[in-house]
């Protein structure tokens, strides 16, 4: 048996020591560099990448490996395991995490995933060349309907009014996929389209719902009768002598968009200008909307006005009546003298008068009524203008001669008529008419008489004629028509003529004659023979 002398056993002994220590400083270190991340050392292994976990890193299993989220706001975590080739679990691997889609979900470094809207994200999570994936479903659920505005809402009839609703999740946001839908409990009252644009229909009260799926919520409306205008039942057109009171009251009616009368609105009444008076000048309308008053003209002739207002109505209702003139304060000025013109046709300017008061003020908006008496026609107005003038266009009658045009102002039963005058002018001469002759005077002289006309049968004075016979002799070549439109001839009939004779008058400078023939005359009967005597 051989025996290790002392010194070999010294050398054996060191190297067993050395080795020792350096496998345990290795392993202590190898723990150090595992564990590098997680005690926070990292940074002082500079650029150098000793973490063996990341490369021990074979598979990652993510808990879970999917998820839905039901409102916007909410948070899941997701947990990663890094597993080696053996399926052991590793301590310290470094993980990166990502999102498909952050703006329908976020993650952070520590797996927390935020649902950010709607839709479908895949959270991926890596070490190094490793991955793993989970997916993310982002699915807002409707928790409850909120309507904006009030939860009472008063309208006027006829009034529209978009109402606004919207389905949230849980945590209070907004879902837009989930539109709320609207109907009303009265269709009568309030009619509501599934988009929430309503209007009011009459009074009453209706509540009307937005549903969304199970969801739902209501908002009662409130509509109230309101005025929309004022309209005037009876009273209007009357009349009465300035002054005076009609004998018919005013009646309005306010009333709603819809027709419907509205009690309790108040009405004013006001004449207008000052001129006059109304009683009550303001009223309260009955249960049928209705209002009465009298009215008292003022002290003006002409058209009178009542003007009526409702408040919150922007049109003023105006209600006419008609203030005849007294008898004694008007006067008729014609401003058209010496009129005249061709018979049948339009004078050449307009009839004008004046109507005034006693005092020389204007008569505005008088009634003024024409006649033509001698059978022409006229067109004028049927009121005094702001300066108390009328005016008329006058188409003379056939005849020539005088003719009068009546003006009548206010009422015939209390002012008297006042006539204008107008001389209707023959026209130009267009026939003539010779008579026959008369009966032989001292000579044997025959008379005749030459009628001239115009076109419409008028008498033309001082129309020329030229007159002839075929024998015999005329007193004058040439002769005149007289202020009635006659012309005299004398004709000498010849010594011993026996044929007939044509006397001719014609206008001169035309071809237009008339011709009188004067038969031959007969020849005398024979004398009967005297009977013979016989003895």
């Amino acid at each position: 048996m051989k025996h290790v002398s002392s010194s070999s056993a010294g050398v054996f002994g060191g190297a067993h020591k050395w080795l020792t220590g350096i496998l345990t400083t290795s392993a202590a270190l190898l723990a150090v560099m595992v564990n590098a991340r997680s005690l926070g050392i990292t940074p002082w292994f500079g650029l150098l990448d000793l973490n063996f976990a990341d490369h021990a890193a074979h598979r990652i299993v993510l808990t879970p490996r999917a998820d839905t989220l039901r409102s916007l706001g909410d948070t899941a975590v997701i947990t990663a395991t890094v597993t080696d080739v053996h399926g052991a679990a590793l301590a310290g691997a470094r993980l990166r995490w990502r999102s498909s889609d952050s703006t329908v979900a976020t993650v952070d470094s520590g797996g927390a995933v935020v649902a950010r809207a709607p839709g479908t994200a895949q959270v991926e999570v890596m070490v190094r060349e490793v991955s793993g994936r989970a997916t993310v479903v982002v699915r807002p659920e409707g928790a409850r309907v909120v309507i904006s505005g009030d939860s009472a809402v008063r309208l006027a009839d006829g009034d529209s009014l978009r109402l606004i609703a919207h389905a949230l999740d849980a945590r209070g946001h907004r879902i837009p996929a989930l539109v709320p839908r609207w109907q009303t409990a009265d269709s009568q009252v309030v009619m509501v389209d599934s988009l929430g644009n309503a209007r009011a229909l009459a009074a009453g009260r209706a509540y009307l719902w937005a549903a969304a799926g199970e969801l739902r919520s209501r908002v009662r409306v409130d509509v109230e009768l309101t005025p929309a205008a004022v309209v005037l039942q009876s009273g209007e057109g009357q009349r009465a002598s300035a002054g005076k009171r009609l004998l018919e009251p005013v009646v309005l009616q306010v009333r709603a968009r819809g027709g419907q009368p509205v009690p309790g609105s108040v009405v004013t009444l006001a004449a207008e200008d000052g001129d006059g008076l109304v009683a009550p000048d303001s009223a309260i309308t009955d249960a049928d909307g209705r209002i009465r008053a009298a009215w008292t003209l003022g002290g003006r002739a002409g058209m009178q006005r009542l003007r009526a207002r409702v408040a919150g109505v922007d049109s003023t209702l105006v209600v006419n009546a008609e203030a005849e003139p007294v008898r004694g304060n008007v006067r008729v000025e014609v401003l058209s003298p010496g009129l005249r013109g061709p018979a049948g046709s339009e004078l050449g300017q307009p009839v004008l008068v004046r109507v005034t008061d006693t005092l020389g003020l204007a008569l505005a908006l008088v009634r003024v009524g024409w006649t033509a008496l001698e059978g022409g026609t006229t067109t004028g107005s049927d009121r005094t203008d702001s300066t108390g003038t009328a005016q008329a266009y006058w188409t003379l009658g056939r005849r020539a001669g005088r003719q009068r045009l009546r003006v009548q102002v206010g009422n015939p039963r209390t002012i008297p008529a006042t006539d204008v005058v107008a001389v209707g002018e023959a026209g130009a001469p267009a026939a003539i008419v010779l008579g026959k002759p008369s009966r032989p005077g001292a000579g044997g002289v025959l008379r005749l008489t030459a009628t001239v006309t115009d076109a419409l049968g008028n008498p033309v004075p001082d129309a020329e004629l030229e007159v002839s016979a075929t024998a015999g002799t005329l007193a004058a070549a040439t002769v005149r028509s007289d202020t009635a439109g006659r012309a005299g001839l004398a004709w000498t009939p010849p010594e011993g003529k026996r044929g007939e004779v044509r006397i001719t008058a014609k206008l001169g400078g035309t071809r237009t004659s008339a011709t009188q023939v004067i038969p031959a005359p007969a020849a005398p009967a024979p004398r009967p023979a005297k009977p013979r005597r016989t003895g």
